[in-house]
């Protein structure tokens, strides 16, 4: 069985998400914060910086005019839709490798992981929640223990899909069947050790629902069923489509029908080519 404490050291080799992440979360659903205050967070990471004018400048977005400073990618974009670039681009490298433990080929579990941020979001819109930055954020770093776990899932491998085929068991449940631990929580840890909030680190460990389902709070709600839209319409690699098995609760839940489900999935596949080629500038 693996040990927490050596994953966890593992994990310190993915490049932690910048502390200026953390403050523009905080500013993300103030709505009288001042573009000013968002731009002088943004202009002291020139890294950042480069990046977010870089993608704002992108076929995908089709502006008219360059946009030549933070302050005009804010001001034409929106705060919210600015911190979500700058958390994709923070986050781009581990997720774009291929994860061979798992199937999954370059880029796989960064689409996987994109598609399901954007689908947790279209929800959140749906839904009318608050703090949907927590729910994007935790749709987007939902599988980052996969990064840890690839290398160690080779021989556990056969033992994971035995499980799974032959026991009916979810992904995690046949992780902790053969390794001891699975992505979710391990993910979440390292999320905690990434200063992300309580809430947050619970959303990743529990966006299965393997752990109690008496009570689902609001957000592992959005992003469980974000990641079985995701699975159903395809996108997801094998070993990560569930069985749905709280799929129809999820939804009388949050309230959601399945036509507005099924207009959110449908949405996303008529953007997908121009959300993929915004991907490839990241």
């Amino acid at each position: 069985m693996l040990s927490l404490d050596l994953l966890l050291k593992e994990s310190e080799r993915i490049e932690p998400v910048p502390q200026v992440i953390h403050q523009l979360m905080d500013l993300a659903d103030d709505p009288e914060v001042p573009v000013s205050e968002i731009t002088e967070l943004i202009l002291y990471e020139p890294v950042v910086t480069a990046n977010l004018l870089k993608l704002a400048n992108s076929a995908a977005f089709g502006f008219k005019k360059k946009v030549d400073s933070v302050h005009d990618a804010v001001v034409l974009l929106g705060l919210k839709r600015v911190v979500e670039m700058v958390l994709l681009n923070s986050v781009t490298k581990p997720l774009k490798a291929a994860q061979k433990g798992y199937g999954l080929e370059t880029g796989r579990l960064w689409k996987q992981s994109v598609s399901c941020a954007l689908m947790a979001r279209a929800i959140a819109e749906k839904v009318g929640v608050s703090e949907k930055h927590i729910v994007f954020t935790a749709a987007l770093l939902k599988d980052i223990g996969v990064i840890v776990l690839d290398r160690h899932t080779g021989e556990a491998m056969p033992t994971i899909r035995r499980a799974m085929a032959a026991e009916g068991l979810s992904l995690v449940e046949a992780e902790r069947l053969a390794l001891g631990i699975d992505h979710a929580h391990l993910g979440g840890r390292i999320a905690g050790n990434w200063n992300f909030s309580r809430a947050l680190v619970g959303t990743i460990q529990n966006h299965h629902l393997t752990d109690g389902v008496d009570d689902i709070p609001e957000a592992a709600a959005m992003v469980y069923l974000a990641d079985s839209m995701c699975s159903m319409s395809g996108i997801n690699g094998d070993l990560f489509c569930g069985h749905y098995a709280h799929y129809d609760r999820i939804c009388d839940q949050l309230g959601m029908s399945e036509a507005a489900a099924n207009r959110i999935m449908s949405d996303f596949f008529s953007r997908k080519e121009n959300i993929y080629g915004l991907l490839a500038v990241l």
